[in-house]
């Protein structure tokens, strides 16, 4: 039986460990790397709305503008959050979301959303990708057009739902190779402004990763460390 997760009891079931059905394996012999059979978690999935419904719930989402064109379809507790924002109440979220105006600033804009599937472990919750497209031709928060094209980096995004088919939660913004794109590695709004050049942001949750000193430091020692183990050998 799924079980709710203790950090966000009202959003996602998860699988117990002692549940999560295998592929066959290649050696014959249990590895820790053994495959999930996605396609029997996603049958015994006891969520009452299927993988397919819930795909197409999100798409819906998306296409409501993440639901800000339609607050409804987002539950009453509702949660938006980031890898560095939220979470935020569905209030909160939507005002500010519908506040960015995007789709101003960048008309030509195209999420380039991909790769829609439902969690195995998760069973009501829905995770994509995306790689973001769109040049900035209108006045986005008070900056004035660039005409600067930003090419976002590969994104994974979630949509969790309860039972009514509300959207419970949204997760955004998290980056998976940093090496993509020209943010530099930033996701979600923090990636388009500074592709555009007109970030005003100054702490480090907005800028660019750096290594901190004691993580040079960290790699220093490992690298000097490492030196010595060969030369001794």
């Amino acid at each position: 039986s799924r079980h709710s997760n203790p950090a966000s009891s009202n959003r996602a079931l998860l699988t117990k460990q002692e549940e999560v059905q295998y592929s066959e394996r290649p050696t014959g012999e249990p590895s820790m790397f053994d495959v999930v059979d996605e396609q029997k978690m996603l049958e015994e999935n006891p969520f009452p709305i299927k993988p397919d419904e819930l795909i197409r719930l999100t798409k819906e989402f998306l296409a409501l503008n993440n639901g800000c064109d339609k607050p409804e379809i987002l539950a009453e507790d509702f949660t938006f959050a980031g890898p560095v924002v939220g979470p935020l109440p569905k209030e909160a979220f939507v005002k500010a979301f519908a506040g960015f105006k995007i789709g101003d600033a960048f008309p030509d804009m195209k999420a380039n959303a991909y790769n829609f599937h439902v969690d195995p472990f998760e069973g009501n919750r829905v995770w994509f990708s995306s790689r973001a497209v769109g040049t900035h031709t209108g006045p986005l928060m008070g900056i004035e057009p660039t005409g600067k094209t930003v090419y976002s980096p590969p994104q994974a995004s979630s949509v969790t739902f309860n039972e009514d088919g509300l959207a419970t939660q949204l997760t955004a913004g998290y980056v998976m190779d940093r090496a993509v794109g020209n943010t530099e590695g930033l996701g979600g709004v923090f990636g388009l402004l500074w592709a555009i050049g007109k970030s005003p942001f100054k702490f480090p949750e907005g800028r660019p990763w750096k290594p901190s000193l004691r993580y040079r430091l960290f790699m220093w020692l490992g690298a000097l460390a490492a030196k010595f183990q060969k030369k001794k050998e």
